[in-house]
């Protein structure tokens, strides 16, 4: 595993995303594991919430289930039985076949699962940036990898007003709670923290958690001192090569 999550981004000023039921609706019709298995195939692991599993100790409580028969009833109650009156919403990702694959895998999800439909717009990066900082956009692709092994760096994201939160959502107990992880005596008090925030966070869903990265790389025999890590990092003066053959 990398220390990384991929996710989309769902801008909560935006109709119909505004409503929460919508936001539930979109993330539990989402079946995960095929998109591992079938679309990024690179050893990846389904994600449930944001921070990455056992980071430093701390594992996520809360989840993001695949329900559909829980995603078709919160669509109804919004007022979209079986997607009717749903508004045709637009998925923006940055250029890339990979994310261009995930986008259609997940356009297809949504339709079945909940009769809506998607339409896909693939942005060059700067422009792609540029909609995402000024919410100008409804649901968008995003990456994220931790600078250092602790849920902080994850969790801080999506605070108010912090500048990597480019979704309008906005939490004061959820602020509260990561504002109090620097202040927390002990680890335990501390994860405790993170796991009321985090909770918030899933709740809400601001986001929809896709998966947890991976490395992939071809690594030679000869190669010595490279070892594999979380944080896929590679001193290089550990390093040398040793013929084998």
């Amino acid at each position: 595993m990398y220390f990384g999550t991929y996710f989309y981004l769902l801008n909560v000023t935006a109709k119909p995303l505004d409503d929460v039921r919508v936001r539930k609706a979109l993330a539990y019709s989402i079946d995960r594991d095929v998109i591992v298995r079938n679309v990024v195939k690179g050893g990846q692991s389904a994600a449930y919430n944001f921070t990455p599993p056992n980071t430093l100790g701390y594992t996520a409580e809360a989840k993001m289930v695949y329900d559909l028969e829980l995603a078709r009833k919160l669509l109804a109650e919004a007022g979209y039985p079986d997607g009717k009156g749903f508004p045709r919403l637009e998925l923006s990702y940055n250029t890339l076949e990979d994310h261009q694959k995930i986008a259609v895998a997940i356009q297809q999800m949504w339709k079945k699962a909940l009769n809506i439909d998607i339409t896909l717009k693939n942005q060059e990066w700067k422009v792609f940036i540029k909609t995402q900082q000024m919410l100008d956009y409804q649901v968008s692709r995003m990456g994220w990898i931790g600078d250092y092994m602790d849920p902080y760096t994850f969790l801080e994201l999506f605070m108010t007003g912090a500048g990597n939160n480019k979704t309008g959502w906005g939490n004061t107990r959820y602020d509260e709670l990561i504002r109090r992880t620097a202040s927390a005596k002990t680890r335990e008090e501390r994860y405790d923290y993170f796991q009321q925030a985090e909770a918030i966070l899933v709740d809400d869903a601001p986001f929809i958690p896709l998966y947890n990265y991976t490395t992939n790389y071809l690594l030679s025999p000869d190669v010595k001192g490279y070892y594999p890590n979380i944080m896929d990092y590679h001193p290089y003066k550990y390093m040398y090569l040793e013929a084998t053959r």
